[in-house]
């Protein structure tokens, strides 16, 4: 292990831990199923509650589900529900509790349902909601504790939700919060156990809380926590049970913490604390139970823990498995209800499965979530 560092003033720690001392596993490579379905531009990721990980291709354009025995199988391809309704560019997937696949299609404008049983249909298409709020670029998804879907779409500036029923709405637009307060590209969503709905805008550089009553709060704005710390086309949010949400600002390459009573701080930035540990281009962002970040890093490839003490710990990176396997492009971060943490490799057309030292638990995410993509 190497020494740990620290600097005066921060709580900012690194440790690498030693390959014993957690497991890192390959679900699966670009070859996909290896029955004719590859995987090519690995990036969304989801995992349902039996255990099923999803992973959705953008280049092979489709999601193949790697099951608890390994068995994997496409579970939606190029051709979408069938009914002449295509998939193009997926690139983030959620799960209801139901156990409901849904998976957007950036390139062609659309959203699918994929049913436990295989059933698949097209439920959002680029009119929206159908009264003048389009949906084009649907780049991050995001699902509550009641089964709702949100949407963002980067190209149609605006938040869509849909009920179970089928009811769709327009949560915010391109005006934002109001004027000096608007959403330009809309990059990444969350929602937390009171249905309170989080978005952050890459082109404008801020972020949003979005209440159940329609009430809309800009949180966070392109000045950052301040103090040469900004905030710079921000990717991914996620926010934990205490209502904390947590930002990932690719150009800025750093990590925001806003708290529910607004304060802002970092608790990762680009300046890191050694060479290797720069931030540069964060492009995912997920938590677990206990209140760890995990950050991925596009280039070079890692994925860091971050502890709410401030440790910094390297958990993944170009290496892989160390096996032969190796990570390119961290896609995309989420964790199961086992603890484990799932990653994509964009570049390497692969998932991983990172299972930390310690025993296993249950129940580990509050509500059902999904950060968004670059």
């Amino acid at each position: 292990m190497s020494a740990w560092l620290r600097l005066a003033g921060l709580c900012l720690v690194l440790v690498s831990l030693p390959a014993s001392a957690q497991v890192v596993q390959q679900l699966i490579d670009e070859r996909g199923d290896g029955a004719g379905h590859p995987l090519r531009g690995a990036r969304g990721i989801a995992v349902d509650h039996r255990g099923n990980v999803f992973v959705a291709g953008m280049i092979s354009r489709n999601v193949l589900r790697i099951g608890p025995d390994g068995k994997i199988v496409q579970v939606i391809g190029p051709d979408g529900d069938g009914a002449g309704h295509e998939l193009r560019e997926p690139r983030s997937l959620a799960v209801d509790a139901k156990g409901n696949l849904y998976v957007g299609g950036v390139g062609s404008a659309n959203v699918f349902q994929v049913t436990p049983d295989g059933s698949k249909r097209q439920i959002l298409d680029a009119s929206g909601d159908g009264r003048g709020n389009a949906l084009y670029r649907p780049i991050a998804l995001a699902v509550d504790g009641q089964d709702n879907l949100y949407v963002a779409g980067a190209g149609s500036q605006n938040v869509l939700k849909r009920t179970p029923q089928g009811v769709v709405t327009n949560l915010i637009g391109g005006g934002g919060a109001g004027p000096g307060q608007e959403l330009r590209r809309p990059n990444g969503l969350a929602v937390d156990r009171h249905g309170i709905v989080y978005v952050v805008g890459a082109r404008s550089r801020n972020g949003f809380k979005i209440e159940p009553s329609g009430r809309i709060t800009q949180i966070i704005d392109g000045k950052g926590a301040g103090e040469g710390k900004p905030l710079q086309f921000p990717n991914g949010i996620e926010v934990d049970g205490e209502g904390n949400a947590y930002v990932s600002g690719n150009n800025s390459g750093n990590i925001l913490k806003i708290t529910p009573a607004g304060e802002i701080r970092e608790i990762m930035g680009s300046q890191g604390i050694e060479k290797d540990v720069r931030l540069g281009g964060p492009t995912a962002v997920a938590l677990d139970r206990d209140g760890n970040v995990y950050v991925a890093r596009g280039g070079p490839y890692s994925v860091y823990q971050v502890t709410p003490q401030g440790v910094i710990t390297r958990v993944l990176d170009q290496l892989g498995d160390g096996r032969g396997h190796s990570l390119k492009g961290a896609g995309a971060v989420e964790v199961d209800a086992q603890g484990d943490l799932l990653v994509t490799g964009t570049g390497s057309h692969n998932c991983f499965r990172v299972v930390p030292p310690g025993p296993r638990r249950d129940a580990i995410v509050d509500a059902p979530r999904a950060a968004g993509a670059r």
